[in-house]
């Protein structure tokens, strides 16, 4: 009988959005709309790619990023599959809630500068029979990529229609800044 446990491989980039602008959009959350500050997500974040497999010449690290994504060019929706249009079969209160960059946002550019550093290293043996990743395309994970960041997790209480809830966050956020890029590469 084989023991040997698989070794599995994640990669994960990410733009990390500021300290000062996750206490912002938490406040926002607890003050304006009531929400249990224990089911507010502490590392907000952007995952601009994902990878289920090492890809060769991928290593950790962290740098500075600059990227602002206005308030105006999100929308708020249940991260699930479909999640962008409200649905009857998902109760938006029992489910992570976040915001997707919408693609007309100003960041998008910026957003793809980031993702196509680690996109460069997909090779066809890393894809095995997978189409390479793109724009809008993901080889691993989910297949369309839409930026977007978690913000509440399940139990949040929210109430099943989040159009006025994202509203008041385009109302009141103004620009989000994300300050740091962080790639980490996570052996098991």
């Amino acid at each position: 009988m084989n023991t040997q446990r698989r070794t599995t491989t994640n990669i994960w980039a990410q733009l990390m959005l500021s300290s000062t602008d996750t206490l912002r959009v938490a406040r926002f959350l607890v003050h304006e709309w009531g929400i249990d500050p224990t089911r507010i997500v502490r590392n907000m974040h952007i995952t601009v790619y994902f990878a289920d497999r090492p890809l060769d010449g991928v290593l950790s690290f962290e740098e500075p990023a600059t990227v602002v994504i206005p308030a105006v060019r999100t929308r708020f929706m249940v991260m699930a599959r479909g999640g962008e249009i409200p649905r009857p079969d998902i109760e938006p209160a029992n489910r992570k809630i976040g915001i997707r960059i919408q693609r007309q946002s100003v960041a998008m550019d910026t957003i793809f500068a980031y993702r196509q550093r680690i996109l460069n290293y997909e090779t066809a043996a890393a894809l095995g029979h997978k189409p390479p990743s793109s724009r809008k395309r993901s080889a691993f994970g989910a297949p369309h990529f839409q930026p977007h960041m978690t913000l509440l997790t399940p139990g949040s209480g929210v109430n099943r229609d989040l159009t006025k809830l994202g509203s008041l966050f385009r109302e009141r956020i103004g620009n989000l800044q994300y300050d740091r890029f962080i790639v980490d590469v996570v052996g098991t």
